[in-house]
């Protein structure tokens, strides 16, 4: 089974969400790490190049609480295991008004999701 991440770039980041993957239940957070210089000059962000990036955390909802599987920086076109997930990047470009804000600023994150 593969599926695209639900990523709503228009909804900023931070960003967190639900993810029902087969027949559990997955926490999906996304943040960007980029130094206040960078966001301060403005533009749009490539967080799969070199310099600000993308971190993703995984963790699976249970009965005791969430089990945290994966924190990491997202690397384009490869492959980050989080348990029985496979997550894969492909782009991510995010205007810095999308930092902490929401708006339609042509931010654009793909990235795929499958079993392991």
């Amino acid at each position: 089974m593969q599926a695209s991440l639900p990523v709503d770039a228009d909804e900023g980041f931070p960003q967190s969400f639900r993810l029902r993957f087969g027949e559990r239940v997955y926490r999906i957070e996304l943040y960007v790490n980029a130094a206040e210089e960078t966001v301060a000059a403005g533009g749009v962000l490539d967080l799969l190049g070199g310099g600000p990036f993308l971190v993703i955390a995984v963790g699976r909802e249970e009965p005791g609480g969430l089990v945290p599987l994966l924190r990491r920086k997202a690397v384009r076109d490869l492959p980050c295991p989080a348990g029985e997930l496979r997550l894969v990047f492909r782009e991510a470009l995010v205007d810095v008004r999308n930092l902490n804000g929401t708006g339609s600023y042509g931010s654009k994150v793909l990235a795929g999701v499958s079993a392991r």
